[in-house]
């Protein structure tokens, strides 16, 4: 960037110089998604306005645009997505704009959690019973500890303590868009650490998964889900989940779905919430709360006829 006065600054400007200046500090992860937001969203929007003459309006603009038409291909945006785009854009511009941001962000709730039926988790559970394999393996893993997707395919022997009885999640797998504009593919897959402290964890393995994992043990550098020095990746993982989800008759549902399903049987069973909470590795226990404590109705009949017990 040439120089200039700040005066002088347009947004796309400021832009720039945030993800030079953040690229050596930021998750590989954290930093592709920071770009591709400036990039496609940011810049492009703002591009020409000065840093001294950027105002409320603007981005109020910006806001109703993206909620109209504001996606890649002309769709509109989720209001989750968006109220993201102006948080970035806050904290690019917060150095060089004094005025104070009156937004009109878009409200949204967040999105019903889907689960599997206790027939549905059944039918899983017992194709997955008949020869199974390392892949089918990792189904079960997350079935009885809610690991992520990423998580599961990062996860390698030397990671599983079977004397001891310990999974230790340190890190995750996922694929990203490339920044570096060298890379022939546009995407790439990085291990890295994951997104939060509290998801780096310890997790007991419950007795009859023990049993199952000591049967596949098989060299500390090998990968659980393959059983060699090659990982699988999550969309592929996720395609054979797929695939295992119609050879047993269940509908199709996403892998993820299986980590919901933990969480909510384990409040059905009154596992406590900073347990469940430690487990998924949520940053804090109020999350989890709101996430999974809405109990069914069958749930919530049992509960309530706790308080007729000894009225007449």
């Amino acid at each position: 960037m040439s120089k200039k006065g700040k005066s002088t600054y347009t947004v796309e400007d400021i832009t720039i110089k945030f993800l030079k200046k953040s690229k050596p500090k930021l998750k590989d992860s954290t930093f592709s998604r920071y770009s591709f937001t400036c990039e496609k969203h940011i810049i492009p929007y703002f591009k020409d306005i000065k840093i001294n003459e950027l105002c409320n309006k603007h981005i109020n603009n910006f806001v109703q645009y993206k909620l109209k038409n504001g996606g890649l291909r002309g769709n509109p945006l989720s209001p989750k997505t968006i109220n993201d785009m102006v948080c970035l854009l806050m904290q690019i511009v917060k150095k060089y704009s004094r005025f104070e941001l009156d937004v009109n962000k878009p409200r949204y709730r967040q999105e019903e959690i889907s689960i599997f039926t206790q027939e549905e988790y059944n039918q899983l559970k017992e194709y997955l019973s008949i020869g199974t394999d390392s892949k089918k393996l990792g189904i079960i893993v997350t079935m009885l500890t809610g690991l992520r997707l990423g998580e599961l395919c990062a996860l390698k022997w030397e990671n599983i303590d079977l004397e001891n009885g310990i999974i230790f999640i340190s890190k995750t797998m996922q694929r990203i868009k490339s920044t570096d504009p060298k890379d022939k593919q546009k995407t790439k897959i990085i291990i890295d650490s994951p997104k939060s402290n509290t998801s780096i964890r310890t997790i007991p393995i419950p007795s009859i998964l023990l049993v199952k994992l000591k049967e596949f043990k098989a060299h500390s550098d090998f990968y659980v889900l393959t059983n060699t020095n090659k990982f699988i990746e999550p969309r592929i993982y996720q395609r054979h989940f797929k695939s295992y989800l119609n050879a047993c008759g269940v509908k199709d549902n996403k892998f993820h779905t299986l980590r919901h399903t933990f969480a909510t049987m384990a409040i059905s069973r009154a596992i406590d919430i900073k347990t469940l909470s430690m487990l998924l590795g949520h940053t804090d226990v109020s999350f989890t709360m709101k996430r999974y404590v809405h109990p069914n109705i069958e749930h919530r009949r049992t509960q309530i006829e706790k308080m007729a017990v000894g009225f007449y």
